[in-house]
């Protein structure tokens, strides 16, 4: 029996997959939405409206939207965990610069570029976690991942707020760019070597004698026959799939919308928040930290798809609340409405890979180009409501858009996705 089939070992390289994608998923996320918290102070610093300086978050997602079918090809050549390290290592150097530009032009540009590096470790990770463990242990892996991401959100988005009230918004995206530095060189340490997978760039007629491949499952070694492109065109043709892409478009989309314009709102009459006040709410992020991990935990059990709608009902109640005048029943809406969508995230991103079978790789590709597209297409959009209609204006499109992605689910999605077999 091989060793990593031992319950001792599998939980080692479970805990071990775990906290090392705990890592990238905090340093991608953390440096991502960093930018969120001091958007009103980078409208006063540039003389912009809400939208435009909301395009410091869109032009990472674009990137990243640009970026991830490109890595994704270069993971099945070049292996994950070699794909992701360099991913991480690239944006946090251009993390480290961006602070010091000082034309939002500039910014923009450097927010691109760093959203092209970043797209590798979200583009690669949940397959990489379908390759390495079982497939009953994937969704609870993913959640865990998932559970990096908040944790990275929250204080990417806290930590620059509250450096940003004291010292300038420049030296709060700083400080943040330091901690992602930490956390890529935790990644790159602690990620373990993949066996799961042979980059197709070691296939050759001798391979099936190696070593490597005898290690790989016995589905993934059948996988090989397949190119990248007819992988990719399953990725494209399987209807499944397509309601498993719908739901990050709508629902990261509404999520990023929420946040982004949030603080605009609260720092607004009547409620005249300050920048550090505004940044707490973001600590309602711990809460989307433990409903990741039991939506991982539990969704075997009670099915994928009701899950999915649980989450949905979820933000459509938070978005709800949100339109209501306490600032307390407000901040309770935040916290429902984030609560919900991280049910949500790793239910979808699991489904897409059990779903996608031999072309999981290239359908957690899509999978996350629809996400970051969803992410700058409602950032905007819903920026330039949030400037005519105010904060009710956005509230209801983020109704609207959740409404949507539940419908579609219902048409699309399996109840309880299984791995295809061979």
């Amino acid at each position: 029996m091989p060793a990593t089939s031992r319950p001792d070992a599998t939980d080692a390289l479970f805990h071990r997959i775990v906290f090392a994608l705990f890592a990238a998923g905090f340093a991608t996320f953390a440096q991502l939405y960093s930018v969120q918290s001091v958007l009103p102070e980078i409208s006063a610093d540039f003389g912009v409206d809400p939208s435009q300086a909301a395009l410091t978050i869109s032009m990472a997602t674009t990137g990243i939207a640009i970026g991830v079918l490109p890595w994704a090809f270069a993971a099945d050549r070049w292996g994950r965990v070699r794909v992701m390290k360099v991913s991480a290592v690239s944006a946090a150097v251009i993390g480290l610069i961006t602070p010091f530009l000082h034309s939002l032009p500039l910014i923009l540009g450097s927010r691109l570029i760093e959203g092209l590096a970043l797209a590798a470790i979200p583009a690669i990770a949940v397959t990489y976690i379908a390759d390495e463990l079982p497939a009953g242990r994937v969704t609870a892996a993913a959640g865990a991942f998932v559970s990096g991401n908040s944790i990275g959100g929250l204080l990417g988005r806290l930590i620059a707020g509250l450096v940003a009230e004291h010292f300038g918004w420049q030296l709060g995206l700083m400080t943040v760019a330091v901690l992602c530095v930490i956390a890529c060189t935790v990644f790159v340490i602690a990620v373990p070597a993949p066996h799961g997978y042979l980059p197709s760039r070691l296939r050759t007629k001798d391979a099936p004698r190696s070593s490597a491949v005898q290690r790989l499952p016995a589905a993934t070694a059948a996988v090989p026959s397949l190119s990248a492109w007819r992988r990719f065109a399953m990725a494209l043709t399987t209807p499944a799939l397509w309601g498993a892409y719908a739901q990050p478009f709508l629902l990261m989309g509404s999520f990023l919308s929420l946040f982004s314009f949030l603080g605009y709102h609260l720092q607004a009459a009547p409620y005249g928040l300050s920048t550090a006040v505004t940044s707490m709410v973001f600590t309602v992020y711990l809460v989307g930290t433990f409903t990741a991990r039991w939506s991982g935990s539990v969704a075997g059990r009670f099915g994928h798809r009701r899950l999915l709608y649980t989450g949905i009902g979820m933000m459509i109640g938070g978005a709800a609340l949100t339109l209501t005048a306490p600032l307390a029943v407000i901040v309770l809406g935040v916290a429902l409405f984030t609560a919900g969508y991280f049910v949500t995230s790793p239910v979808t991103s699991a489904m897409t890979s059990l779903i996608a079978g031999p072309c999981r790789s290239q359908a957690t590709a899509v999978y996350q180009l629809v996400f970051y597209i969803g992410n700058s297409v409602f950032g905007w959009m819903l920026g330039r409501v949030f400037e005519k209609f105010d904060w009710a204006g956005v509230a209801l499109g983020i109704v609207s858009l959740c409404l949507l992605a539940a419908l579609i689910a219902a048409m699309l999605l399996p109840a309880r996705p299984a791995r295809p077999r061979g």
